[in-house]
């Protein structure tokens, strides 16, 4: 009599990884559900009066003229990443495929997000007049915000490195052999 050969044991490893990854998942969603609430009770009427105020960054301004886009676009992305951790943990492998994608978009998007280090702080120093910036308090204000800048980049470069490498060892767990085989066999 044939039997089939019997299914792999589950690893501590995946089902860890996919509930943290359900908890950090459920508490995205949370979070994007409350920026999508609060992009629906700003008004076009507030945003526009911000619009017309001298100063105001342009790039805050482009968020909040998007921000239905950005916060529907957070609450999908939330909801896929709770989907993914889901199927991870019942042992699908378009879950496993998924997990992957969403840990290498993650790093690159970390090491995107540092191109913004530099316009943030330049939108802060232009918010305020030529006038005072010529002064000494104001040149004393530049080279702090300066300072800032360079000390966000690097830290905001450390931080990209280690959940790169984090990211990567974790893809990397995720296709050797034995995690592989966990998800072999299992119905779709």
């Amino acid at each position: 009599m044939n039997t089939p050969p019997p299914l792999p044991v589950a690893t501590g490893f995946v089902t860890v990884l996919a509930r943290i990854s359900l908890v950090l998942a459920a508490l995205g969603l949370l979070w994007a559900l409350a920026q999508t609430v609060l992009a629906l009770l700003l008004p076009d009427a507030a945003v526009a009066r911000m619009a017309a105020e001298p100063g105001v960054p342009p790039g805050l301004l482009w968020t909040l003229e998007h921000r239905h886009a950005l916060s529907l676009a957070v609450l999908l992305l939330s909801a896929l990443f709770l989907a993914v951790a889901w199927g991870l943990l019942k042992r699908r492998e378009w879950a496993r495929l998924g997990f992957i994608a969403l840990l290498v978009a993650g790093a690159l998007a970390n090491f995107a997000g540092l191109a913004l280090v530099g316009p943030f702080f330049d939108g802060l120093v232009g918010m305020f007049p030529a006038e005072y910036l010529d002064t000494p308090d104001g040149r004393q204000f530049t080279a702090q915000m300066q300072f800032n800048r360079n000390t966000t980049f690097a830290t905001s470069l450390l931080g990209a490195l280690f959940f790169a490498g984090l990211h990567g060892w974790i893809v990397w767990k995720l296709c050797t052999a034995p995690v592989r085989a966990e998800f072999g066999r299992r119905g779709a």
